[in-house]
């Protein structure tokens, strides 16, 4: 698989010039770069979407096996390890807001939580880094985000780090997977979180398939076992 670029959204405390960011960089650049198809072929080659005999849909390449590897490959193949769910404090205070129309200040009870990171660890220097790995579908991509926000805003970590399809790839998987063109709308409002204190960098890296291929005899990606996928293979079943 090909690292294409980072996009680095803000930067305060100046973590993008420290140790542990470039070895975080460098390693999770390693890992992507290790993803194989087929398997031990030194890169991603991608059997191209293919419009079925309706007319109307498409083969794809399904996304749980480009997941799947990845944390593999920062596992076993980069030595790092895992520590577990960063925790987002559902007590923490929310701010204050207005009631209408009584106009009354009011705190609205944080009741449901955000789930954990597909990778967490921390750096030699003492950097908090919380990973997401994102081909889920688009709403997906803008909750990892704002996770990824909130948790640097508090504090709670110090590098955040999505890592998401290019409009390229995209087009051969699943239909409706994030990726970089459907986000850079939101940009400017990611970048307007900054925390006000202290340490944080948050970031989107974009990667993308080495080649296209049209060899029949090249598999396509497995799909997983999700609703989406489920249905994209009974709708196959029909055709």
């Amino acid at each position: 698989m090909k690292w294409l670029r980072t996009l680095v959204l803000f930067n305060e405390g100046g973590v993008l010039s420290s140790n542990g960011w470039a070895a975080v960089h460098q390693s999770y650049q390693d890992a992507i770069e290790k993803i194989y198809h087929p398997p031990f072929s030194g890169a991603l080659t991608l059997r191209a979407k293919r419009r079925r005999n309706n007319g109307k849909d498409f083969d794809r390449n399904g996304v749980a096996y480009l997941r799947s590897h990845f944390l593999r490959n920062m596992l076993e193949l980069e030595g790092w390890t895992s520590e577990g769910d960063v925790d987002l404090d559902k007590e923490r205070q929310q701010p204050a807001i207005l009631l209408y129309p009584s106009c009354e200040h009011y705190r609205e009870p944080i009741t449901s939580g955000f789930g954990g990171f597909d990778f967490v660890t921390t750096t030699l220097d003492g950097l908090k880094v919380a990973i997401e790995w994102e081909t889920g579908n688009i709403s997906s991509s803008h909750r990892s985000m704002n996770k990824l926000a909130i948790a640097l805003k508090t504090g709670i970590i110090q590098v955040g780090v999505l890592i998401v399809p290019s409009r390229d790839l995209y087009s051969h998987l699943t239909d409706r997977i994030g990726n970089i063109a459907e986000l850079s709308g939101y940009l400017e409002m990611w970048e307007s979180l900054r925390p006000k204190d202290g340490k944080g960098l948050l970031a989107i890296t974009v990667v993308e398939h080495d080649a296209l291929s049209d060899d029949p005899d090249l598999p396509y990606l497995p799909t997983g076992s999700d609703g989406r996928a489920n249905q994209a293979r009974k709708t196959r079943a029909k055709n």
